[in-house]
């Protein structure tokens, strides 16, 4: 019987967690305020994926983003976009210490880079790694390899650094 209850109420909480999934609001505001990239992707279908945004729509800065990892194994814990001169990095935090370094492309390709086209980490007072990297764009998905340190090999990872959270103050006006 306690087995049977235990289903049933698992089976609900379920149902519920997945009630809410698939559905999306309507971002509020005036679409004819707002830059050019926001009115986009506030117009944008929820099944399209958002039109990538290169720093030169973007005024020079220092956000907060997040950045999605194809991989459990790469969970970016803090990122920190920086825009200046039309170019942009991220300073990401991850939540290990198990990658050495990294290299923006894929795995093959990391093989045969040199040390000088790879991206090191900087420890942080907490002993967290911290990777400075570019960024050609953000919103789209791109290519990148991480070192491993216990297995001494490369691993692909894809990443997108999101636009979400940037502040309308981001982006340059027309």
């Amino acid at each position: 019987m306690i087995k049977q209850t235990l289903f049933v109420i698992a089976t609900l909480a379920s149902a519920l967690a997945l009630a809410g999934c698939g559905t999306s609001t309507a971002p509020t505001g005036s679409a004819s305020s707002a830059p050019a990239a926001s009115a986009q992707k506030a117009s944008a279908d929820a099944d399209e994926a958002p039109e990538r945004i290169p720093a030169d729509m973007l005024v020079d800065g220092t956000y907060e983003i997040t950045v999605d990892s194809s991989s459990s194994m790469f969970r970016i814990v803090h990122a920190e976009l920086t825009v200046e001169n039309g170019q942009m990095t991220c300073a990401m935090t991850l939540g290990g210490t198990g990658y050495e370094k990294l290299f923006m492309g894929t795995s093959d390709e990391a093989a045969t880079a040199s040390d000088d086209q790879c991206y090191f980490f900087v420890e942080g007072a907490n002993g967290a790694y911290t990777y400075t990297v570019p960024v050609e764009a953000l919103d789209e998905e791109c290519d990148c390899a991480a070192f491993s340190i216990r297995k001494q090999k490369w691993y692909d990872r894809t990443l997108v650094f999101e636009s979400d959270n940037l502040p309308e103050s981001a982006y340059r006006t027309a």
